[in-house]
């Protein structure tokens, strides 16, 4: 069994129990948290009947460091508000006059739908708890029967917030509802007129401090993105807000706004966390979560412990990652196939060659030795011409040493065709079958030659720019190289040469030419 296999075997087994394992202990923990709330709630248990709460933000889970995940706090919103002048029945009181009685707004025709805008900043102090502080600009109007009044208006507002959520709870909050105090600096700027001819009888200028109170209620998108629904009652320490100054010395209003916030980081918003939880279901879950983390660390640890194991035992390492254990395998420095031992493709013609023959030649007057056999004497061989004009083989019969000539023929013209070039696909410098098996040849005849050194000239056909195709043809060179090296073949032997798409075999006109064109010359020097 291969390295690949073991591996591939060790982590299917061991996934399915971590699997199994995990799923288990979250059944587990579901039902007995589910069991440890309905029993709570049936006996009345609330944040805590027996035991101190504690908040919710010391209990979060703790990650691989060791420290508490830092939660979303800070956040800054745009808000819209409608400002609405409340009628202040005090005013009726002060004298029985039409003109007494308090303007207040959405009352007629001189009065309008009065919005401000504005922003502000928001910060969570705890899970319950946070502040805010923001400010808007707007206009206001109101009116009685005969009198109305408008008005530039302005609010820095600084806010607490405390949430109102539930005391048990599994998931994350969504909606959150909250009750909010506030105490703000509003500047006015204001105009009292007439009903009957718009005509301005009073104007009022100043600031004021002012008390407010309501409720408000959160929607979180997701951690980030919140919108905020918020309305309050505002106690206004000042009647001149209005335009006119009765003496009352105070007004009222109610603020309804609707706002977009986003809270900066990129973890869970401290808002959407539990206010507060009882202690027996903190330290369920703190239990189970170490049952969790002890069990995949013991399947993680055998594993590891197992796979250090086999990868210690003898016969299974692969060096070439081909798929067949050096034990087994021929060539295990270069990936090959199972049918040819682990060795790169090659007939079996030349793997038998390789194995068996031993020949000796002397081609263009230098001696080559096959496959390690000592080169041998051999007798003056008459050459004759043939009609093509090439060397023709004379015969000689009973030669006791050397080579007969038919056999010199033949091997030369053998080696001259597995000297012949290297061919590629379109675009590619990576070695065919084919290649390989007359490399592998080319491989033994250079080895068993000391005295020969090879040259590789890289080609390509001419598609594509001249640059491109010079490193095209270095890439293909190289590649013939390397595989001659891993063979045996040492580098100070053989020389590459870049030639691109110069000196064509063939034309570039058709695919044949092309293919013909893409090539690696071997010539022996």
């Amino acid at each position: 069994m291969t390295t690949r296999k073991i591996d591939q075997s060790l982590n299917n087994t061991n996934m399915k129990k971590l699997n199994q394992s995990i799923a288990s202990i979250k059944e587990m923990m579901n039902l007995k948290k589910a069991f440890l709330l309905a029993g709570m709630s049936i006996l009345g248990y609330l944040p805590l009947c027996a035991q101190e709460p504690t908040p919710a933000a010391t209990l979060q889970t703790e990650n691989a460091g060791g420290e508490t995940p830092r939660l979303n706090r800070f956040s800054l919103g745009l808000k819209v508000t409608h400002l609405y002048d409340i009628k202040y029945t005090s005013f009726d009181l002060l004298s029985p006059t039409v003109s007494a009685n308090d303007p207040y707004g959405l009352n007629g025709g001189k009065t309008k739908f009065d919005l401000a805008a504005g922003l502000d900043v928001n910060y969570f102090f705890s899970p319950m708890f946070s502040m805010d502080l923001g400010y808007e600009k707007g206009k206001m109007t109101g009116a009685n029967k005969t009198e109305y009044y408008e008005s530039s208006v302005s609010f820095i507002t600084l806010g607490g917030n405390i949430d109102l959520k539930r005391s048990l709870r599994t998931k994350e909050y969504k909606f959150v509802p909250y009750a909010r105090v506030s105490i703000a600096r509003g500047a006015y700027e204001a105009e009292r007129k007439f009903i009957a001819d718009d005509a301005v009888f009073n104007k009022t200028t100043g600031n004021s401090v002012q008390l407010g109170i309501g409720l408000g209620l959160r929607y979180h998108i997701n951690n980030n993105w919140c919108l905020n629904l918020m309305s309050e009652y505002v106690s206004i320490n000042t009647d001149a807000w209005d335009g006119y100054d009765y003496g009352s010395g105070s007004d009222q209003l109610i603020k309804t706004s609707l706002g977009l916030k986003y809270a900066f980081g990129r973890s869970k918003h401290v808002d959407r966390t539990l206010a507060w939880q009882d202690n027996r279901v903190d330290k369920m879950e703190t239990k189970i979560n170490e049952q969790v983390n002890n069990a995949i660390k013991t399947i993680n640890d055998s594993v590891e412990t197992k796979f250090k194991k086999m990868m210690n035992q003898p016969g299974i390492k692969d060096s070439d990652d081909d798929g067949i254990v050096d034990k087994y395998d021929k060539c295990p420095d270069v990936a090959g196939l199972f049918s040819n031992n682990g060795c790169p493709p090659i007939e079996e013609e030349v793997a038998s060659k390789e194995r068996d023959s031993v020949v000796a030649a002397h081609v263009n007057g230098n001696t080559l030795v096959i496959h390690g056999e000592e080169p041998k004497e051999e007798p003056s061989n008459p050459k004759a011409k043939s009609n093509s004009g090439t060397t023709a083989p004379s015969k000689t019969s009973g030669a006791s040493k050397g080579l007969s000539d038919d056999e010199k023929y033949r091997l030369k013209n053998e080696i001259l065709v597995e000297m012949n070039p290297i061919r590629f696909a379109y675009n590619s410098y990576q070695l065919n079958a084919k290649a390989y098996e007359n490399l592998n040849t080319i491989a033994v005849i250079i080895r068993n030659n000391p005295n020969y050194k090879i040259s590789l000239k890289g080609y390509t056909d001419d598609d594509g720019s001249a640059s491109y195709n010079k490193k095209l043809s270095a890439q293909r060179a190289n590649a013939v190289s390397e595989y001659l090296q891993s063979r045996g073949v040492t580098k100070e032997r053989i020389t590459i040469l870049s030639m691109g798409k110069d000196s064509p075999l063939d034309d570039n006109n058709s695919k044949i030419g092309k293919s013909n064109n893409r090539r690696v010359e071997c010539k022996l020097d």
